[in-house]
């Protein structure tokens, strides 16, 4: 996946908030634990680096990418 439209310190809040997510499990009981599940989403964005809602929405976060599309809007 060459598109990136995730920040440095936007994945850095995304692992934050997927690892409280995961660890929800060792705080919850029954089913409730289910919610804990709901961290995958936030890591696998933060390692991939790639946020398809965003995408979809048109923001970016990554400097690297802004100063490319940038760089073609002006050619």
């Amino acid at each position: 996946m060459d598109e990136v439209n995730v920040g440095a310190l936007d994945m850095f809040v995304r692992f934050l908030i997927g690892m409280a997510l995961f660890s929800l499990a060792t705080l919850l009981t029954g089913n409730w634990r289910w919610l804990a599940l709901l961290g995958f989403v936030p890591l696998l964005t933060a390692a991939y680096r790639f946020c398809p809602l965003w995408a979809a929405l048109g923001v970016c976060t990554c400097e690297e990418q802004r100063r490319l599309r940038a760089a073609r809007a002006g050619h």
